[in-house]
């Protein structure tokens, strides 16, 4: 049996130069542009409501979560900006361990049945009156992030204060993207870009459960909204698009 082939209609141009992460939220979509390195929330028909400027470079990857901006920057050192969405201001980072790049970032909450890891135990504070210098509020405090790490060959499962590893899975395709969370049955939906094809995997075991194909633009930014429309930010025409499926 063959893979099913869905199409993509253009619905706006991005609002940058070069638009590669989408992440959608009740009000629209967060972009992150690669050229510009701007972050920017836009409605559903593409009218500019916020944008702000981040450190990330080669800006790849883009989520909402914890009252947060969360930014992939794709040079090395691989890094995850945090932002608040209102000023855009930078409030953390998280370094990203080993080779493997940044492409694509899905929040999500600690579920019920996941470990938190422990926090460090607690030693002398360097600087005791400026707790600002202190490095995190500790594992757990705001909930978890998953990562592609495209030249890696594997989607990475991080601790969204502290970026420790919770887990890691295969994902043999060269060049993983974006990624969606699929609340109804827990399952983690990730793009490749070469060939457009997309595979919803059981994100604990890496199991394949679905794989179908998207023609035409090039997925880069990737994102399912409330309503069940799934959107592509394609890189190469700096188009949004939305998939007919």
């Amino acid at each position: 049996m063959g893979v099913l082939v869905a199409g993509a209609q253009a619905a706006f141009g991005g609002p940058g130069e070069q638009v590669n992460g989408l992440e959608a939220v009740p009000e629209g979509l967060w972009l992150c542009d690669q050229r510009d390195n701007c972050a920017y929330l836009v409605d559903y028909q593409g009218h500019v409501l916020r944008k702000f400027p981040t450190p990330a470079r080669n800006a790849s990857g883009i989520t909402f979560g914890a009252g947060s901006v969360w930014i992939g920057s794709n040079t090395r050192p691989w890094l995850i900006f945090r932002h608040d969405p209102e000023t855009g201001h930078c409030l953390a980072y998280l370094t990203l361990s080993g080779e493997g790049g940044v492409h694509g970032l899905q929040w999500r909450p600690y579920a019920a049945d996941e470990h938190v890891p422990s926090a460090a135990a607690p030693g002398p504070e360097l600087h005791p009156t400026a707790p600002a210098g202190r490095a995190n509020a500790g594992p757990g405090a705001s909930g978890t992030l998953w990562v592609s790490r495209p030249s890696g060959h594997r989607i990475e499962h991080l601790d969204a204060e502290t970026g420790e590893v919770l887990g890691s899975i295969p994902f043999t395709p060269d060049r993983s993207h974006g990624l969606f969370w699929d609340s109804s049955d827990s399952t983690l939906t990730v793009a490749e870009t070469n060939f457009g094809h997309i595979y919803r995997l059981e994100p604990r075991s890496g199991e394949l459960l679905e794989e179908w194909q998207i023609d035409g633009p090039e997925v880069h930014g990737f994102t399912r909204g409330e309503d069940g429309r799934i959107w592509v930010g394609d890189a190469s025409t700096n188009k949004v698009l939305i998939v007919a499926r």
